[in-house]
């Protein structure tokens, strides 16, 4: 009888443990289409807090630029440049969503649009800011808009929406690589508009 409690009593600590110290991601931060109200040459900004500093994001709309540079980004953390890119104007502008790593308090970025979504975080390791997905790399239907979210079971998902069916892909991050590993979920779920945090 000793051993059968032991043993109960080991599975429960087990089981615990793994719900206590799963890797989950919540959603912190979104701004839908924020791009798209922005007049020329406005600039908006938000800046989070991490564990290696503060970080900014800034996005300016360039006024005298062409189209495929329309928009201007750049990251610092306190006060070194971390990046700067420019990204084509589009249809119903760009969303930013930040998402944490409950595990680990890492915050990573989205960035998205009807046609590419990518999501970045700072590597202390490389000190620099990675471009851990991009939406390009991934297998999917022509025409399908990607999205990069958390569930409300705590997934991160990078989805491709089509006639409300969606491909996923989780991703969950592996500390030995500093970098995200996924798994490919197939086809033909319901979109994620319900499920999404």
């Amino acid at each position: 009888m000793k051993k059968l409690v032991a043993v109960v009593l080991s599975l429960f600590v087990m089981a615990f443990a793994t719900v206590c110290f799963a890797e989950t991601y919540e959603m912190t931060y979104e701004a839908p289409n924020f791009t798209e109200t922005l007049k020329n040459d406005q600039a908006l900004s938000e800046t989070f807090t991490t564990p290696y500093g503060y970080l900014k994001i800034q996005a300016r709309k360039l006024l005298q630029s062409k189209s495929e540079n329309r928009l201007h980004f750049i990251v610092w953390l306190d006060d070194k440049r971390l990046d700067d890119a420019h990204y084509p104007k589009v249809d119903y502008g760009y969303t930013i969503r930040v998402f944490k790593n409950t595990s680990t308090a890492e915050l990573f970025y989205s960035l998205e649009s009807i046609d590419r979504a990518f999501l970045f975080g700072y590597s202390p390791a490389n000190k620099k800011l990675e471009t851990y997905i991009d939406s390009n790399n991934y297998a999917h239907e022509n025409g399908a808009i990607p999205s990069i979210v958390a569930l409300k079971n705590g997934d991160l998902i990078l989805a491709f929406e089509k006639d409300n069916k969606s491909k996923r892909y989780r991703f969950k991050w592996d500390a030995s690589k500093n970098w995200f590993s996924y798994s490919d979920l197939g086809k033909d779920w319901p979109s994620i508009s319900k499920e999404k945090q």
